[in-house]
């Protein structure tokens, strides 16, 4: 089964098709790191439900995901979505995006380094990178681990039970995150977590609130939480920009090209 076959299944109501709607939290977090009235790329768009309302709000929008299923959906759900083959290779122009926003996606990658190394290529110099990711330092599933000798990888809801086939492949905390947006040359402005809880990561709770319910946390936890993200949180986010002398680099290599 090829990846694109797979991303095709995941994104049907027999796989695990994590469409969502965008939250307060999400809202929040994207509105505070994103410019207004530019152009946005939303990487790994899915069925566009989870940021789709968000970034058509701030900008133009157009996503882009390797599934067609999801694709189809996105474009069901009014949304300007196109397919790619690859995340390492996007069909963007060098310095032509003003933003690109991945929510979930770099834990699948087989190459999340070259995937960000790509969304600089696109951005324009200043441009923003937002990332978010599970968490795999989180509170709960360290606690899993010590005491119960369980690995989670986050990917769906048979991750616990059959870990082998989970579609997370790369596991990240605010150190790795910081790390990789420093490696592909860019200048990192914010590491951080959301969406971190108390009640709703007990164990049982999500068989009896259910798995969609919100149980937002307090504002003393929220407040903790931005303090202590590698362990508070359930999410990570990353916000990078791109050098402004990258433009400088770029017409220096141009001319360059053109001279010879």
């Amino acid at each position: 089964m090829s990846v694109r076959e797979y991303y095709n299944e995941y994104w049907t109501e027999s796989g695990f098709c994590p469409s969502g709607s965008d939250d307060s939290t999400l809202r929040d977090l994207l509105t505070s790191h994103l410019p207004e009235g530019k152009r946005i790329l939303d990487l790994g768009c899915g069925d566009g439900l989870n940021a789709g309302k968000i970034l058509t709000d701030l900008g133009d929008y157009v996503g882009v995901d390797v599934s067609e299923t999801a694709v189809k959906s996105a474009r069901q759900n009014g949304y300007d979505a196109s397919l790619i083959e690859d995340a390492v290779d996007l069909p963007f122009d060098d310095e032509t995006v003003d933003a690109v926003v991945s929510m979930e996606v770099i834990e699948h990658l087989m190459f999340p380094l070259r995937a960000v190394e790509e969304v600089s290529r696109i951005l324009k110099p200043g441009g923003i990178v937002l990332l978010t990711t599970p968490n795999i330092a989180y509170w709960r599933l360290r606690l899993d681990m010590l005491f119960r000798g369980r690995w989670n990888p986050l990917g769906d809801t048979l991750a616990v039970q059959e870990p082998w086939r989970d579609p997370h492949i790369r596991f990240f905390t605010t150190a790795s995150m910081r790390g990789m947006l420093n490696s592909a040359g860019l200048e990192v402005l914010d590491v951080g977590g959301i969406k971190g809880r108390f009640l709703m990561s007990l164990p049982g709770a999500q068989s009896v609130f259910g798995r969609r319910f919100s149980g937002d946390s307090s504002w003393v936890y929220r407040k903790l939480e931005k303090k202590f993200p590698s362990l508070l949180s359930n999410r990570l986010f990353g916000v990078a920009r791109k050098p402004l002398v990258a433009s400088v680099e770029n017409t220096i290599e141009n001319r360059v090209r053109e001279a010879a």
